[in-house]
């Protein structure tokens, strides 16, 4: 998928993730239960990094705790997504993560965020797929744009 094609669809998932942030947390399918790694890749144009390192660790009850890029979630929940399913785009997924975040999401530039929406669902394969959303505006420098990456299908690691 190209950067252009990816900044796109994630931009066109920004008012379903919003509207998915409001509503009540689910418990999540047992298949996305567990501990998932991976990385990110950065959409925007405006970051010198082009992935980002990510951990999620998903519970029954829906609680979601780990880190995106240097930042670590906070209050992490699971919500359905109010977003009707649309052929070829990625972001309209079953479940979307929700959370606060703690610390800078790409620190060597000096770029944080409050709160982030991470649409997901485990996909085909057995890995998670999904994108990420910041807080931020549309317009505007670094210091306050929406941040957006596609996730490279996250892995789950086995328990040990």
């Amino acid at each position: 998928m190209s950067r252009n094609t990816l900044v796109i669809s994630l931009l066109v998932g920004v008012a379903a993730c919003s509207a998915a942030c409001r509503k009540a947390p689910v418990a999540p399918p047992a298949s996305m239960v567990g501990r998932w790694e991976g990385h990110a890749e950065v959409a925007v144009n405006w970051c010198k990094a082009q992935e980002l390192p990510m951990a999620l660790t998903i519970g029954e009850d829906g609680a979601v705790a780990g880190k995106v890029g240097d930042a670590a979630l906070k209050d992490g929940r699971v919500y359905p997504n109010p977003g009707s399913a649309r052929r070829g785009i990625t972001l309209q997924t079953k479940y979307v993560i929700e959370a606060s975040l703690e610390g800078p999401l790409v620190a060597a530039e000096g770029i944080k965020r409050d709160e982030i929406c991470i649409p997901v669902e485990v996909d085909k394969n057995g890995n998670l797929a999904g994108a990420l959303l910041t807080s931020g505006t549309e317009y505007g420098g670094k210091e306050t744009r929406v941040f957006s990456a596609g996730l490279r299908p996250l892995t789950k690691v086995p328990p040990r």
